[in-house]
């Protein structure tokens, strides 16, 4: 017992920067991609904090990061426009008893034979419908309540543009400018935590109309934003669960094994994929029971965790205590910063999400997999995410199985 004490303290010792380091990025974070799904900035954070606590504490990774992502944000936002936010604890809880089940016929082992084109597909579909729903907060513009799909409120803002708000427009411009500044000046410290509190202090200043120009806030648009490790959640079972719930839960277990593998390779290390597996059904289910929404491992914030010298997965348990301590004390600062700022960060976000050298290696040395994740990009945001991940690997096996010399068409297709 003594050994084990004296291990923990160690670990502890060893973890806390690197943990505390995270939590200051996992606030704004799990705030702003909250907002992008359609959930209330609470939820955002309710889900950091549990979600990201069990994924720590039963997983296989000694270094990911679980929340709120960008991955999801996208499938939830769809989701919560027909549903409403308060279904999404629910959806939380049954994409986890989804992982579960795959953790249990150890499903998570044919992950890794997803084609490359179909996971890089997805990845970019996720981007661009990140970044489509970051144009009325970019541009100041605001969609009529009969507009829910969300490509109509795209044709929206693109049809209206002589409605700008030419100050939103421009606050945001000059903040996702400073993000990219700030990545290739300062890397290794995100961009997010430095220019956060500039933009609470430009919203405080519009707010008490110190400053002669109005700017939206976060405080404006949810008028209750308060720290709770909890919210009701209403416990129900409807078949149209069914579906989003295991598109959910596929794309939960993609992102997370694809975050803990590129750990390993950052870190010489080699995670347990059942384990980590386990970890994250636990999370969804432990996230959607205290009102929060599903969440995955987050790269960005994985890779910030390896950089600030995490070598345990007590620095997520940490973390999360953090995020818990940061948000009672700092939350009500959050409601100054403007939609305008956390509609960059979430642009930066999905920037960041794209491999740039993998399309630029497509598109010099492999045609026909360019052109495979370009119809799988399409699918994703056009139809359902499940449909793109599901045509790619179509394409994949004919392409392997079926002999070229029968079959001219799909050749072509290829």
């Amino acid at each position: 017992m003594k050994k084990h004490i004296i291990y923990l303290s160690e670990k502890m010792k060893n973890n806390w920067k690197s943990g505390l380091t995270v939590s200051l990025v996992s606030l704004p974070l799990s705030v702003s991609l909250a907002v992008a799904s359609n959930a209330t900035p609470t939820m955002g954070i309710i889900t950091a904090i549990w979600a990201g606590f069990f994924a720590a504490l039963f997983g296989g990774s000694h270094y990911n990061i679980v929340g709120p992502t960008g991955a999801l944000s996208g499938l939830l936002a769809s989701y919560a426009l027909l549903h409403g936010a308060k279904s999404l604890p629910m959806l939380a809880i049954v994409s986890g008893i989804f992982i579960l089940i795959a953790w249990r016929f150890r499903l998570e082992k044919y992950i890794k034979h997803i084609p490359e084109h179909t996971v890089q597909g997805f990845t970019i579909g996720v981007a661009i419908t990140i970044a489509a729903t970051q144009l009325g907060g970019a541009l100041g513009i605001s969609t009529p309540d009969n507009i829910k799909h969300q490509f109509d409120k795209i044709i929206y803002y693109f049809t209206n543009l002589d409605k700008i708000d030419l100050v939103t427009f421009f606050v945001f411009f000059i903040f996702l400018t400073l993000l990219f500044i700030l990545k290739k000046k300062t890397p290794k410290f995100p961009g997010a935590i430095t220019l956060s509190p500039f933009g609470i202090l430009l919203g405080f200043l519009s707010v008490k109309e110190l400053i002669p120009v109005h700017i939206k806030t976060l405080g404006e648009v949810f008028t209750v934003i308060s720290p709770k490790l909890a919210e009701s959640t209403t416990l129900f079972f409807e078949p149209y669960l069914l579906v989003p719930a295991l598109g959910v839960a596929l794309v939960a277990i993609i992102e997370t094994g694809i975050s803990a593998a590129v750990a390993d390779k950052a870190t010489s290390t080699i995670h347990n994929p059942k384990k980590e597996i386990f970890g994250l059904g636990l999370a969804n289910i432990a996230s959607g029971i205290f009102g929060g929404i599903p969440a995955t491992a987050a790269l960005a914030r994985t890779s910030l965790n390896i950089k600030s010298g995490a070598d345990h997965k007590v620095s997520g348990m940490i973390n999360a205590f953090c995020i818990i301590l940061i948000s009672f004390i700092f939350l009500k600062y959050f409601t100054y910063i403007p939609i305008s700022v956390i509609s960059a960060i979430l642009t930066f976000v999905a920037y960041q999400l794209v491999e740039t050298e993998y399309l630029i290696n497509a598109s010099k040395h492999n045609k026909k997999e360019l052109i495979t994740t370009i119809l799988v990009v399409i699918i994703c945001i056009y139809k359902d995410t499940i449909i793109g991940i599901a045509t790619g690997i179509v394409i994949f096996l004919i392409g392997k199985y079926i002999p070229k010399s029968k079959s001219v068409l799909f050749k072509n297709s290829l």
